[in-house]
């Protein structure tokens, strides 16, 4: 499903030759930060300074690495009735609520949001979340904090953004967890998916032959062994996936089906991941669902699996969801790939697994 203010195309096809974000550029822009301030002041009108980029959002995190993202876990705030419901936000893969959210939590709180965050799958509080086996960190920590943020707030329901593996773990929740009041009132009310891992990581099509091979699958083994559940996981075809994204029914579910009634989803994917190959392996299939991309949008933009969470275009793509009332047609800017990108703007679409 499609709609129609979040798929305004750009006029303009004018194309840029991506930056690379390299080693040496990185380091000598640390060694400032540590020297200099952690981030430049607000601009006039905003609480707080939402990055230009990728870079600049990691430079923010490194001021404090453990500590939630800027405008994120703010004591006493108080959701408005023009948002009444906190927006969480989750980091993907390997990464945590400091270097993967610095861009989209402070966006939000500019807006009037209530915004938190939290690491999740973290183990022995490393830099590196998302490791854990992900039903764990989808039942231990993200069903309590969802509870937790409901009463600080005394909100009745949550938004949730997640990015890459926060697309899929909290939906664990959503369906075999307690995501539901007394009275049948989902406890989430809108789910947004940034570079959505919704069918896994298919590494071009090679998912299945890597596994067949001894040595990959010995790799895995060790990994999921030293406490990374989630790096088999999220390998498309996975058991957790098959039975997560499953429209049959499944033991112990609160609900049959990738989706959960009375939800409002968005699966916003990038055409230039480099992750998540296919790209449309990050969506859902089912009426409820509006999966769209951001060259839909912009044309020109070139975000990849990471820049797409430092991305303008993706920024107000998210507001106009949430808030649909207040919709307003989104920037359109040619935001940069981290790293070299895949471009399947012109691949023929695939064939999504039947899980």
């Amino acid at each position: 499903m499609m709609a129609g203010q979040f798929m305004k195309r750009s006029g303009s096809t004018a194309r840029r030759r991506p930056r690379r974000l390299t080693a040496a550029a990185l380091a000598l822009a640390a060694a400032a930060l540590l020297v200099t301030a952690c981030a430049p002041a607000p601009e006039p009108g905003q609480r707080y300074r939402v990055p230009a980029d990728f870079a600049e959002g990691l430079l923010t995190a490194l001021g404090d690495i453990h500590g939630p993202p800027p405008g994120a876990n703010v004591d006493g705030c108080v959701p408005s009735t023009a948002h009444p419901r906190p927006v969480i936000l989750l980091h993907g893969f390997a990464g945590n609520m400091a270097d993967n959210m610095g861009g989209i939590s402070p966006f939000l709180a500019n807006q009037g949001y209530c915004v938190f965050a939290l690491t999740y799958g973290d183990p022995d509080g490393s830099l590196f979340g998302g490791l854990h086996d992900i039903r764990r960190s989808s039942m231990e920590e993200f069903g309590p904090f969802v509870d937790d943020v409901l009463a600080r707030t005394g909100a009745r329901q949550v938004d949730v953004v997640g990015h890459s593996e926060g697309s899929i773990m909290p939906r664990w929740w959503m369906r075999f967890g307690p995501s539901v009041h007394s009275d049948g009132t989902p406890k989430v009310a809108t789910f947004v998916g940034v570079g959505p891992a919704t069918h896994g990581a298919d590494l071009g099509g090679n998912a299945a032959t890597l596994r067949s091979i001894p040595f990959f699958a010995g790799v895995i083994d060790t990994m999921v062994q030293n406490g990374c559940g989630a790096c088999e996981q999220v390998l498309s075809g996975s058991s957790f996936l098959k039975q997560l994204n499953s429209s049959e029914p499944q033991p112990g579910e609160r609900f049959t089906g990738p989706t959960q009634p009375g939800v409002r989803y968005m699966m916003l994917a990038t055409q230039l991941d480099n992750f998540l190959v296919p790209y449309q392996y990050g969506f859902i299939d089912h009426p409820a669902v509006t999966n769209t991309t951001v060259q839909d949008v912009c044309a020109i933009d070139e975000a990849d699996h990471l820049s797409i969470v430092f991305d303008p275009v993706a920024y107000d793509v998210i507001d106009n969801f949430l808030d649909p009332a207040t919709a307003t047609t989104p920037r359109c800017v040619a935001t940069q790939p981290v790293f070299a990108p895949i471009d399947q703007r012109d691949w023929p679409p695939p064939t999504l697994p039947a899980d």
